[in-house]
């Protein structure tokens, strides 16, 4: 039984123009792929089942989203158009009654709110198709929205059809579309490839529909920004800022401190807790858990898996990968950790390094609180360094070799030193 609402991602289409062997909907913007956002907005906005429909690159995007438990797959097995592209779902949705959005994979900057008020109107309206427009300064590459004297839609014109008076209209349509099934499947039934492009056009459906007396409504609910489609690698790059603009104005609407923003990179997967401080030049990529009050940058790395507590402080030219530093810990210049636990208020000294891989594995540091480790000290994994021990500078704490709390060594390789 589907449940509905229903949102349906195309997701087919090669991109020819990113000129990638990589499905065009896996391209990254700020650390996900482009369906990833279009997933996560249909979710938010209220779809309870998502049909992926994909065709090139169908077992990469499969393999993308095989954990996500709500995705159903559809396969266009030949590239005819949007319209052949929603057909292909009839066998999974034949028994659905209900609304389904229609969405395109390649739009990461669509948000929920329009969707959902999309989904809304269309319960309210009863419309057999409700489509969200947008009017843009720039309509170059969109169908064009005609509508009637009084303001009411006639239908999407794609600009390779447009005539030169068409051509000038700013409201656009973006491939955004909620449709009442089962009715969207008699409009579908009727499309022919009488147009430019020898395809079948979903653009035409909603015009269908109205020539059958059933009601189709156009709302301008959408920014130029939501609708902006990857279809080069100059488009993945316009996508990228507007999207990174957007995580880092959440985090400081949320009370994080970003120095300046337009060097600083965070990751969509980041989360940040209030009154932390985030330098220039820092990047904070994948799944990174920072709690509040703490100190990033400037130029610092933390990578994927990492986690700091609160009050941690990680300074200029620090790399920090799959850690969790506890409360207060400190490693404020030119350290690597990898694969470390450090205990709370342990010092991490300049130039520091957790040497995690051995050339085939990768093994984990433990340093506990109020450790002291010296500036230019080596520790090798697998290794413990116990609370409250102390790590000399330059030292090399070898693999298995492991400091008691308390413990001051030194040298190398690190051996102890005797007690004042």
């Amino acid at each position: 039984m589907i449940q509905g609402p229903v949102a349906i991602i195309l997701a087919a289409g090669h991109g020819k123009r990113m000129k990638s062997e990589k499905a065009k909907v896996l391209h990254e913007v700020c650390g996900q792929p482009m369906i990833h956002y279009v997933v996560e907005a249909a979710r938010q906005a209220g779809a309870k089942t998502i049909i992926v429909v994909v065709g090139y690159g169908a077992d990469q995007v499969r393999a993308a989203l095989a954990d996500e438990p709500d995705i159903l797959f559809a396969t266009q097995t030949r590239q005819l158009g949007t319209g052949d592209a929603v057909k292909a779902c009839h066998t999974i949705l034949k028994d659905y009654q209900g609304p389904a959005l229609v969405l395109v994979g390649d739009e990461p900057l669509i948000r929920p709110q329009p969707l959902a008020d999309l989904l809304h109107r269309q319960h309210e309206d009863a419309a057999a198709c409700l489509l969200g427009t947008a009017i843009v300064p720039d309509p170059t590459g969109f169908g064009r929205i005609l509508r009637d004297s009084a303001g009411r839609f006639l239908r999407i014109v794609e600009q390779r059809d447009c005539n030169a008076e068409e051509r000038v209209i700013a409201e656009v349509n973006p491939s955004c579309y909620v449709f009442d099934l089962p009715g969207l499947w008699d409009a579908l039934d009727k499309l022919d490839t009488s147009n430019a492009q020898g395809e079948y056009y979903l653009t035409d459906a909603p015009s269908w529909l109205q020539s059958m007396g059933r009601k189709v409504v156009a709302l301008p609910v959408l920014d130029a920004d939501d609708i902006l489609g990857v279809n080069t690698r100059q488009h993945l790059a316009q996508a990228h800022a507007i999207m990174q603009a957007r995580i880092q104005d959440h985090w400081m609407t949320e009370g994080v401190s970003i120095v300046d923003p337009r060097n600083t990179y965070i990751d969509g997967r980041v989360t940040i807790g209030p009154d932390s401080v985030v330098f220039p030049f820092s990047v904070i990529s994948g799944t990174v858990k920072i709690g509040s009050q703490c100190r990033i940058g400037p130029f610092a790395h933390l990578r994927d898996g990492t986690v700091l507590d609160d009050g941690v402080e990680v300074g200029a030219f620090v790399e920090v990968n799959r850690s969790h530093f506890e409360a207060g810990a400190r490693a404020r210049h030119l350290a690597y950790l990898g694969d470390a636990q450090v205990g709370s208020n342990a010092n991490i000294g300049a130039t520091a390094v957790t040497a995690n891989f051995d050339g085939r594995d990768k093994h984990r540091t433990t340093i506990g609180a109020n450790a002291m480790i010296g500036s230019g000290a080596i520790l090798v994994a697998p290794v413990t360094i116990g609370a409250g021990a102390t790590i000399g500078a330059n030292a090399v704490v070898t693999k298995g070799q492991d400091v008691a709390g308390g413990q001051t060594v030194a040298g190398i390789p690190a051996r102890p030193l005797p007690n004042r």
